[in-house]
Order: structure tokens, then sequence, then C-alpha cells
């Protein structure tokens, strides 16, 4: 796993399906896309989420919300030894009135469970943390603002028990005038927090964390 800024992540499953979440279009200013891969996830459709100029080969585009209704669609599909399905939420704390829909996707890696929130704007219910079910690694927005801040980050990963959380959407230096925060409030919530810096990272199901660890990324 290698994150490339904001809510882009690349992921490559045991045999060999690459999948790319949330890119973002060449006005964001972090280092341009340029990867190839099998399969495309869009929690939504704004332009630092949905960016295919940097994407390479022909990949499965799956867009988490119907074009005509911009309701949350219900995807469930399999690419390989990956599966992936959404579960609906919203980007605000007013049921989407405000920024819209948000699908998050959970992602199934040959038994891995990755989560990605895209841009979660409110803490979950519990029937949202009941459909999402079990979650290994969680990928979760902690900038504020356009989503939730640290604290209900904290709230929300607290709700899912994942093994291993992921923060993202949140100022960088490549970002430094949006409206978001940094990573800090969160961070400031959690016992273990690992700096992983610009590297990628392998995830083997059987050796992740006992106890739940927060790795942080570099771009």
């Amino acid at each position: 796993m290698k994150w490339l800024g904001h809510a882009c992540f690349y992921l490559t499953s045991p045999q060999g399906v690459r999948v790319l979440t949330d890119p973002f279009d060449p006005g964001v200013p972090y280092p341009p896309i340029s990867v190839e891969c099998d399969v495309v996830t869009v929690s939504h459709e704004h332009s630092d989420h949905y960016g295919l100029k940097g994407v390479k080969g022909s990949p499965k585009l799956l867009l988490g919300l119907d074009k005509d209704t911009e309701a949350v669609k219900k995807i469930q599909e399999t690419v390989g030894d990956v599966s992936f399905r959404t579960v609906a939420s919203n980007h605000d704390e007013q049921g989407g009135s405000k920024r819209g829909r948000n699908a998050i996707f959970v992602m199934d890696f040959s038994g891995l469970k990755i989560v990605h929130l895209g841009d979660l704007g409110h803490e979950l219910s519990d029937g949202a943390v009941q459909e999402i079910g079990q979650c290994d690694v969680l990928l979760i927005p902690v900038g504020g603002f356009y989503t939730i801040g640290g604290t209900a980050a904290a709230k929300v990963a607290g709700s899912l028990s994942p093994r291993v959380v992921v923060p993202m959407h949140y100022k960088t230096q490549y970002i430094a005038s949006w409206s978001i925060s940094g990573p800090e409030e969160f961070l400031a919530t959690q016992k273990a927090v690992r700096n992983v810096g610009k590297g990628e990272v392998a995830l083997d199901k059987w050796a992740l964390p006992v106890k739940p660890e927060v790795w942080v990324f570099a771009v």
C-alpha cells in the first residue's frame, strides 16, 4: 500500500490486482498521479477525488454515486482476488444537503479487509458500523472542514475497531493554503503512532499489530 496524497492510495492484491482509490485531478497540487491499475474506486465525483488523467491501462471504474440521482450506488463487484462493496454515507452532517452523498468502499483483499471512508462528513450510525463489518485497515479523513475532523475521526475509528488506521485528507505542504487542518488533533487522541514515511508498506493480515496502531504516511 502506498499513499499518493489526499485520499488516493495505490494497493496491490496478492494476485496482483492493482487498485487506485479516489485519484485527484491535475488541479490538486500533489505530485501528479501516473500509475497503471486494474480498478479505480471513486467515493464521489469532486475534482479532488475523481481525476483519471494520470491513470494508465484500462481499469474498471467503480463510481460510488449514481450520476442521475446522486445517491450512493449499491456496488458488489469482484476483480480477481479483490471484492468491493459500498456503504452509503454523507459528505456532511446534514444528510448530504450541503456537499452531497459519499460512498464508503469496503474492499476485501484475499481476506484482508480495507475500508476507505472517502469524504465522510459525520460519525457513523450503529447500522453503518454493522454494515461495514470487519475492518483490518481503515483509511480515514481527519482534516475537518470538508470532512470529519480529528475528534470525530477518533470516534469513527473507535467504532470500527481496525488493527491499523491510516489518516488521510489533511493539510500537508502541498495543500498548505487549503482550509483543512493537519493530522495533529487526530494523532493526539491515539496511543500508538508509527511514522511510515514515503515508502510502500506490505500488508499481511496475519502480521498486523495486535493492538491498534496509526500509520502516518508521507508523500
